[in-house]
């Protein structure tokens, strides 16, 4: 990393704008965070320090009255979805890329293997079979294929979740080892087959690979279960049959789908990567909106079209009834605001990227999903609300501030409106929320 400082300042990056700043997070990366002179990050790593990353920003904004952009780019419980359609050569080679390349120690890494009941046999025979042609040992040598995990704290866990899920494991497989080995952090691939997705708690970040067996009749469940881990980085489909692969990318709340390939390597401008719920904030690393994320009021045109038939469409008529209703009861400002969000959502519409020949590479846009709506004033909830409805969300709004709400809004628009206490605001998995910062009420 050092020497890659080094080049970029010799290609003309100016000092001031990049600097190599090694330490642990504890001492280097919380100082950063908490310093007044930073006025974004862009993170990568677990979504625990995420989380305390975005607590450490959040107070500053209070304390300081601005908004700090905060990139977040978390791991992932992803799985690779294969029907009895696929092509088992395909898949099996797929897999040990998805799977093992890196030893495992990528955020997009294939962790869960989900495989239709009817060729789930001979899939993990071929896979068997493909793990003994791989090589482990020292990565400086042209002949490894995988090499050690990144330090002795990574391979305990690592072994030591092994034989936690071993004991009651329904199918183990794991590559010998030879004697080069003894000395190094290194861990073999590892496949284990288990009962559920419940039986992982948390990502697994190394050469281990969890195999489940489904019916085709329990596919909609399967697809329950992944997204209810929370987790929503990356996720595979091998598949022949075109109604499956659109019913799980419909379904499916991830923010990168692979289909009929391995879902590691994304390329910039052609794969925008980050994901969505534990998995990172987006807008995608190497997408079009990166960097806007950055600026101050940054202008987004797109060339975008029109998706036709997606579930995840903005409900346009319920902000339109919101704002023929501000029109005519003094919020003509907000009738204003409203429709700039109504013009400039992107929800409903897709970005064709470029890739390379025999490959087709979209980027869509969908709805968050609820959204909390923290005002101190009757304006700012009406601006927060047509903003929720213009990107298809849902509106969420604490039962102490239910008093904001106007008694005069159309039974519509209120009926849309989820007020909760305390208690259950807890429990619901909010993706956002949209606080008043200003005088201004602008978003």
């Amino acid at each position: 990393a050092y020497r890659a400082g080094q080049l970029l300042h010799a290609a003309g990056i100016p000092r001031g704008a990049l600097q190599f700043l090694p330490g642990s997070g504890e001492t280097v990366g919380a100082k950063l965070v908490a310093d007044r002179r930073v006025r974004g990050v862009i993170f990568t790593g677990s979504t625990e320090v995420a989380h305390i990353i975005n607590r450490t920003l959040a107070k500053r904004c209070v304390d300081e009255s601005c908004d700090i952009p905060f990139i977040a780019e978390t791991g992932g419980q992803n799985a690779m979805i294969v029907d009895s359609s696929a092509l088992p050569e395909q898949v099996v080679q797929d897999v040990i890329t998805s799977a093992f390349d890196s030893a495992g120690q990528r955020c997009s890494a294939l962790r869960v293997l989900c495989l239709q009941t009817d060729i789930a046999d001979k899939t993990l025979h071929m896979l068997q079979g493909a793990m003994q042609e791989l090589r482990v040992g020292n990565p400086d040598r042209l002949a490894t294929d995988i090499g050690p995990v990144i330090d002795s704290e990574a391979q305990r866990n690592l072994l030591a979740h092994i034989d936690r899920i071993k004991a009651n494991a329904k199918g183990f497989y794991q590559l010998p080892l030879d004697a080069v080995t003894q000395h190094g952090t290194f861990v073999a691939p590892t496949v284990l087959e288990i009962r559920s997705l419940s039986e992982l708690q948390r990502e697994v970040f190394g050469p281990v690979l969890h195999v489940i067996r489904y019916t085709r009749d329990e596919l909609p469940q399967l697809i329950d279960a992944i997204n209810a881990s929370g987790y929503g980085l990356t996720l595979g489909i091998h598949s022949r049959i075109d109604e499956t692969i659109d019913f799980i990318t419909t379904h499916a709340h991830v923010g990168n789908i692979y289909v009929n390939r391995n879902i590691v390597g994304a390329v910039v401008g052609v794969q925008p990567f980050g994901g969505e719920g534990k998995s990172g904030t987006g807008p995608k690393a190497g997408g079009p909106l990166y960097l806007k994320r950055l600026q101050r009021n940054p202008t987004v045109k797109l060339n975008a079209h029109t998706i036709h038939g997606v579930s995840t469409s903005a409900d346009t008529s319920l902000l339109e009834v919101l704002l023929a209703w501000a029109r005519t009861h003094g919020h003509e400002r907000i009738a204003a605001l409203g429709e700039q969000y109504a013009h400039a959502t992107m929800v409903n519409t897709a970005l064709v990227l470029p890739g390379p020949t025999g490959e087709r590479n979209t980027m869509s846009f969908a709805p968050r999903g609820p959204v909390l709506c923290a005002a101190a004033g009757v304006s700012a909830l009406l601006n927060q609300l047509a903003a929720v409805f213009a990107t298809g969300n849902t509106a969420y709004v604490r039962a102490s501030a239910a008093d904001l709400i106007p008694s005069g809004l159309p039974h519509r628009v209120r009926d849309a409106i989820r007020v909760v206490d305390q208690t259950q605001l807890a429990n619901v998995d909010l993706h956002l929320a949209l606080v008043e910062t200003s005088q201004t009420h602008t978003l």
